[in-house]
């Protein structure tokens, strides 16, 4: 049961949790990429083989063992606080990578899928090596629900980009998208809901920023669109963002169910906020929790008093 597969033929995550619990022995050693059960608090419950292969570190030396033990320190805080989401958002499932210390000191680059089970109180997670990936169409550059880019590939190529396009002279705008009311969501239909809305919200993002750049989901119900190449000031970027927060407020076909939710959009320029990534992603980041405070559902630039609405 490989899970590369799995995710191609677009198997439904709860159905691949059921056969986790129903087969978890089964599943664990005949999965050809790297597979594990962590508590909820990050204890090694079950592992694979494939982990010796990977990170030398063999399935019985890493059972009871800590998650945090082996994560970079630099990704701890981030890392541990999305697998915490997963359980206080009733977020079903979510992709990250960070950088795990294998058995020699040195630390390898891995992608995990995380599916949370409220029924049996544990995370299932299917792991690949991300080490010398390459190229944005690379599986473990994809989010497993959504098939948006990640966040790792958002972390890999948007350095360069800033770099190269505001040499140019050009603007490259971060659009910082959190859903509002996702929760409530969760809460009344459940994850299967909660999913299902997540998948059409992406594809609604990426409709509305069509060719002028790229959709990532970063985690949970949080979302990064990339505009490089604006050349006619905030006007166009400022046009995305009020489609953007329109296109999420309409009602969502769940089931037999109509639900509505809506986004709060903040948004970060380079070079006029900085060329730095991380410093831009926390500057768009601010501006969001800004419309959030103002009563959500609009959009906000950095450093910019007004919070507008679509």
């Amino acid at each position: 049961m490989d899970a590369e597969l799995l995710a191609a033929e677009g198997i439904d995550l709860y159905a691949l949790e059921r056969v986790l619990t129903v087969e978890r022995y089964a599943w664990l050693s005949l999965s050809l990429d790297m597979a594990a059960v962590l508590t909820t608090d990050g204890q090694f419950e079950d592992c694979n083989v494939q982990w010796e292969r990977v990170t030398g570190h063999a399935s019985g030396e890493l059972a009871g063992s800590y998650l945090i033990e082996h994560i970079h320190f630099d990704d701890r805080e981030r890392v541990l606080a999305q697998m915490q989401r997963l359980i206080t958002s009733d977020i079903g499932s979510t992709s990250l990578f960070f950088r795990f210390r294998c058995m020699d000191g040195e630390y390898r680059r891995l992608n995990w899928n995380v599916i949370f089970s409220p029924d049996h109180d544990c995370y299932f997670c299917m792991v690949k090596d991300a080490s010398g990936m390459s190229g944005s169409d690379a599986l473990a550059y994809r989010d497993a629900l959504t098939g948006l880019a990640n966040r790792m590939a958002l972390e890999d190529t948007l350095p360069a980009l800033v770099t190269r396009t505001c040499s140019l002279g050009v603007s490259v705008a971060l659009l910082f998208m959190d859903l509002d009311g996702f929760k409530a969501v969760n809460d009344t239909f459940g994850h299967r809901a909660g999913d299902a809305l997540l998948v059409q919200a992406a594809a609604r993002m990426e409709r509305c920023v069509g060719d002028a750049g790229t959709v990532y989901r970063l985690g949970g119900d949080e979302f990064v669109a990339v505009l490089p190449g604006c050349t006619s000031g905030r006007e166009d970027v400022l046009a995305i963002a009020r489609a953007m927060v329109d296109a999420l407020r309409q009602e969502y076909p769940l089931d037999r169910e109509m639900v509505r939710t809506g986004v709060s959009v903040g948004i970060a320029l380079a070079p006029e906020h900085g060329e730095d990534p991380a410093v831009l992603l926390d500057k768009a980041d601010q501006a969001m929790y800004r419309v959030k405070s103002a009563g959500k559902n609009g959009f906000a630039v950095h450093g910019a008093d007004e919070v507008r609405t679509a």
